[in-house]
């Protein structure tokens, strides 16, 4: 009796378990513990003033797009996709030291819709840059890797 109330019991703590894991969130930023940046989510991007277009590619998979504007008097910039695909994932890259390497990124994963990535500060320096690609689950998580993808910014 009891190794079947036990076995009841960790069945239903394993569903509950992958209950979980199915609902993580459909969208990540850089956690502040390793942020050299202060971002702002996407609740904050949508509340940017003067939004503009900085880089965009028409892929087929989507519209990826760079942007930017104003959030409590600080420009941010961001990424954007039109029109996307489900399932994939949308990444806006940051490059901090002017190598053009990724040092910081946030992942959207797509549902459909148009969607936006969290943002980071723009800077005056030229070794702040952005880029913004879409993923198919099937691709390592760099934009460097695609080629739906927008230029640095």
């Amino acid at each position: 009796m009891w190794q079947k109330i036990a076995a009841i019991a960790l069945a239903s703590i394993s569903m509950s378990a992958g209950m979980i894991a199915v609902a993580a969130p459909a969208s990540a930023g850089p956690t502040p513990e390793t942020s050299a940046l202060t971002w702002i989510n996407e609740s904050q991007v949508l509340a940017t003033t003067n939004r503009q277009t900085a880089a965009s590619t028409g892929t087929t998979v989507g519209t990826v797009q760079v942007r930017y504007g104003n959030y409590q008097g600080r420009q941010h910039g961001w990424g954007r996709i039109l029109n996307p695909r489900q399932g994939y994932s949308l990444v806006f890259e940051v490059d901090t030291n002017g190598d053009r390497v990724r040092d910081e990124a946030a992942t959207k994963y797509l549902t459909g819709g148009t969607a936006h990535t969290w943002g980071a500060p723009t800077s005056s320096s030229s070794a702040r840059a952005f880029r913004a690609c879409v993923l198919a689950p099937s691709q390592p998580p760099s934009c460097s890797e695609t080629i739906n993808r927008t230029g640095w910014w």
